[in-house]
């Protein structure tokens, strides 16, 4: 099962102003004009999957799950991963509540989701290395015998 990358408080950051999240409304009722429109459940479902998608994408190059590591006495997940699964996530709900109407995304909202699959591709490509992580991945300067192999099974 994969682990959550972000919280749903990430993930609020990301969506746009007109979505009331559960929570932010301290009175929801019939007649508040600002009815709650995505619950924390909604939300850490969507995390769920775009923590699945970060594995899915980073599983040939690291071991998945990745793993918390101490940054600067913070215990987190190496940036950028919170902020590429909060925005896959805000961008799947958003989809969702979109869903039979007029499917339009602003320019932030397109821009956003750009980034965060430009940075698991720079990921991918060597370009950013995840601190704290262990790479599946051969290096390009040091010949594998170098490096201790695991035994094949008998």
């Amino acid at each position: 099962m994969a682990r959550s990358y972000c919280s749903t408080e990430d993930v609020k950051q990301y969506l746009p102003p007109n979505v009331v999240t559960e929570g932010d409304n301290p009175t929801p009722n019939f007649r508040n004009p600002a009815p709650e429109t995505a619950s924390n459940v909604d939300l850490g479902f969507f995390i769920q999957q775009a923590s699945a998608d970060i594995d899915a994408n980073l599983a040939v190059i690291y071991d998945v799950p990745l793993k918390q590591v101490n940054l600067g006495g913070d215990v987190a997940y190496p940036h950028p991963i919170p902020v590429i699964c909060a925005i896959l996530a805000a961008q799947m709900f958003y989809a969702q509540a979109l869903q039979g109407a007029d499917r339009q995304s602003s320019e932030a909202q397109k821009d956003r989701f750009e980034y965060a699959m430009n940075e698991l591709v720079r990921i991918q490509n060597g370009e950013i290395r995840l601190f704290g992580q262990r790479n599946t991945r051969g290096d390009r300067f040091v010949r594998a015998t170098l490096r201790g192999i695991p035994n094949n099974p008998r």
